[in-house]
């Protein structure tokens, strides 16, 4: 579904560019137009595995009583993201820019964590609720754990190449016409700032299913409310202090106070809240691969430094740059014992029922 989103903007740009269309009124149109072709994507896929929807009048039965009480604080805890990204906002408008700058840095973050985080809290969810309603503690904890360990895998080297490699990230993809070196120098800040939070937005989505698992909705809500009144404090605290990263800075450290908060109460919900040895043994070499990964990416931008700033060759380079650090990462972290490779495969196999 984000894949048949991503290929009707495509289109609808390459339409606009031929007919001289106005660019940001077809985008905007486009918004509705694809959510309405997802919509009926999902509602003919879904048919087609017997989940056929017939539309009709809803009826307040126990079943979906109980479904609002316990949805509810998940709803308003949802909000609370969007109070702290207006809060960000709020706060960057008053430097000239840096709106422009926090939602490109927030764009390129947005990547590996809607990639990695929110895959990872869609699989987890329904496992993890499975094996505790069938008393599976055992099943319930490998599930907590391979996730958690698949999570960190992934996000704690896309984080370390985030604020290593910033500046030439956004000097390559956004480096052009009035976007100048200045707007890609405090892009690339707000980017490392960002950066530096990235494993705290995916752990959430970790740890958010032991508590949803549960039915226990009201508690992640309290904490979210809690980092609200703590990313508003950072961010206009810092503001006067070090500028518009304040807001990214802010919300990169709520984003571990939460991390904190749903850790800390975890910590009574019994062995499938536990970390298990095959994690503790793992996760020192995933994060030590992930740092030398950092530090042959440093090199390779160093070495590439040329090419990256010629506008032929700048996209090659990049590319390089990504290639060398991937490739860096993986083959690191193989030969320390962070990882097998057959790992990420088994992850990302469907497992039947």
């Amino acid at each position: 579904v984000p894949v048949l989103m991503n290929l009707m903007f495509i289109a609808s740009m390459l339409l606009a560019n031929h007919f001289g269309w106005d660019m940001g009124l077809t985008l905007a149109w486009t918004v509705p137009v694809t959510g309405v072709a997802q919509f009926a994507f999902t509602w003919w896929a879904a048919s087609r595995v017997g989940f056929a929807l017939v539309p009709s009048w809803p009826k307040m039965t126990p079943e979906l009583k109980h479904l609002f009480i316990v949805a509810a604080p998940a709803v308003l805890a949802g909000g609370v993201i969007q109070i702290n990204l207006l809060v960000g906002r709020q706060v960057a408008s008053f430097t000239e820019g840096a709106v422009a700058w926090l939602s490109y840095a927030d764009r390129l973050y947005q990547l590996p964590l809607g990639v990695v985080g929110i895959a990872i809290g869609t699989v987890l969810l329904p496992d993890l609720s499975r094996r505790l309603r069938a008393g599976d503690a055992q099943g319930g904890r490998d599930s907590f754990n391979r996730g958690t360990e698949f999570a960190l895998a992934l996000t704690f080297p896309a984080a370390v190449a985030l604020v290593v490699i910033a500046m030439p990230l956004c000097a390559v993809l956004f480096q052009r016409g009035a976007f100048g070196p200045d707007d890609t120098a405090n892009t690339a800040m707000a980017l490392a700032a960002y950066g530096l939070g990235l494993p705290a937005f995916v752990f959430q989505k970790v740890l958010q299913p032991l508590y949803y698992a549960r039915e226990d909705t009201r508690r992640p809500f309290r904490y979210a409310v809690i980092c609200m009144v703590i990313n508003a404090a950072i961010a206009i605290g810092l503001m006067p202090v070090i500028g518009f990263v304040a807001a990214a800075l802010a919300t990169t450290l709520s984003a571990w106070v939460m991390v904190w908060q749903l850790w800390r109460g975890s910590r009574g919900m019994g062995p499938e809240a536990q970390f298990d040895d095959r994690f503790r043994t793992r996760s020192w070499r995933i994060v030590l691969a992930a740092f030398a990964m950092g530090v042959v990416l440093f090199g390779a931008m160093t070495m590439l430094g040329p090419m990256l700033g010629t506008d032929g060759l700048r996209y090659l380079g990049l590319a390089l740059l990504i290639s060398a650090g991937i490739v860096s990462y993986f083959a690191i972290g193989a030969m320390i014992g962070a990882f097998r490779l057959s790992d990420f495969k088994a992850g990302l196999t469907r497992k039947p029922n």
